[in-house]
């Protein structure tokens, strides 16, 4: 299904070809989840390519495609694929330009110029990425899975949190349980910080140690299936301040406003003013971090991205973060995020740990 939508979507030529160099879009396309391979599609065939280290996987996860095995030392990756669209009479062929660099490009342009039957090359974009866009419900399963894998770790750590330890022993402990859960890795390196630290949007766990009244910033995901989940909770150790309380309120309240508004049609940039609106109309309107969310899926940070400028529409079957956030350098930052997604019955939450604050 995956494939043939991006068929219908990219080949309006008879004698198309397209080659597909990202690991993401290459296991999305064709199921294979190793690396080293490029897949080629052309009218006739579905060619995954790579070499011993992969083939037996290849074979084993894909299905309605040829697996070739590359012989690296005998023949490199530019003629073989000149030699594939020869032998399939391939005119057209397109690429994706973002997903490779210069210097590999050149190499196979040089090769498939030679070709008489080539007559155009053309550098094409986000093709896969925006048949990505929409979940299928299988996909929205692991997303799911690795949602209430991440729930629980977080519940599993919490009686870890006690004065004194620091902020990179609170992250392997977490990602222990994740692993401990089932998780395949890690969605993203796990950010964990501790007081003023937790002003940084993305900073990485220190030896900085817990004291009492200090934020706990959390962001962290697990993997099922390859598909991840992205989650941001803030605590307090001990008895939060009036000022901590006052911004969580105001970033739980940024936040509810736009799931409360989250409907299928709904343009990314209106999403984002539902809860810019009553962030930026605060005494805090200085420290506001910029966008909203973002989908997630195979890949961390996936479209749409949601912000002022987001004009994309988000749709049923979008799963998308909702991360409203505001960071005060020398002070700390508050951010909730949770994966969402748009179904036939309306909005579902996958990440469910508490959002309200609490004092460790």
């Amino acid at each position: 299904m995956k494939l043939q939508q991006l068929r219908q979507q990219i080949f309006h030529h008879d004698s198309s070809a397209l080659l597909i160099f990202s690991d993401i879009n290459i296991r999305y396309l064709s199921g294979f989840s190793g690396h080293a391979a490029t897949v080629l599609l052309t009218e006739k065939n579905n060619y995954l390519l790579t070499d011993y280290r992969y083939v037996e996987q290849a074979k084993a996860q894909t299905k309605d495609f040829i697996v070739i095995c590359r012989q690296r030392e005998k023949q490199s990756l530019a003629s073989l694929i000149a030699e594939l669209l020869q032998k399939d009479n391939s005119q057209l062929l397109m690429f994706e330009s973002g997903h490779i660099c210069v210097d590999q490009w050149q190499q196979i342009e040089n090769e498939i110029r030679c070709l008489e039957s080539i007559e155009q090359i053309e550098a094409v974009t986000g093709a896969a990425e925006r048949l990505r866009y929409i979940k299928y419900d299988q996909e929205i399963t692991a997303i799911s899975q690795a949602a209430q894998i991440a729930d629980q770790a977080l519940a599993n750590i919490q009686p870890l949190v006690k004065e004194g330890i620091t902020e990179r022993e609170l992250a392997i402990e977490l990602e222990y349980q994740m692993a401990l859960l089932g998780s395949e890795e890690v969605s993203f390196a796990t950010i964990l910080l501790f007081g003023e630290r937790s002003a940084l949007p993305h900073g990485i766990p220190s030896n900085r140690k817990l004291k009492p009244g200090d934020l706990i910033l959390i962001d962290f995901g697990a993997v099922m299936n390859g598909y991840r989940s992205d989650m941001t909770r803030t605590y307090v150790f001990g008895k939060a301040s009036t000022e901590q309380r006052q911004v969580y309120r105001l970033v739980r309240n940024a936040q509810q406003a736009a799931l409360d508004a989250l409907k299928p049609g709904i343009k990314g940039h209106e999403l984002y003013q539902h809860s810019a609106d009553i962030l930026l109309a605060s005494d805090y309107k200085n420290y506001v971090g910029e966008g909203l969310g973002h989908g997630v899926g195979l890949e961390l940070h996936e479209l749409p991205f949601i912000g002022p400028a987001c004009g994309q529409s988000i749709e049923k079957g979008c799963v998308i973060t909702i991360e409203p956030g505001i960071y005060i350098p020398g002070w700390g930052g508050i951010r909730i995020e949770d994966d969402v997604v748009l179904t036939e019955n309306g909005m579902e939450i996958l990440t469910r740990a508490p959002r309200d604050l609490l004092e460790l």
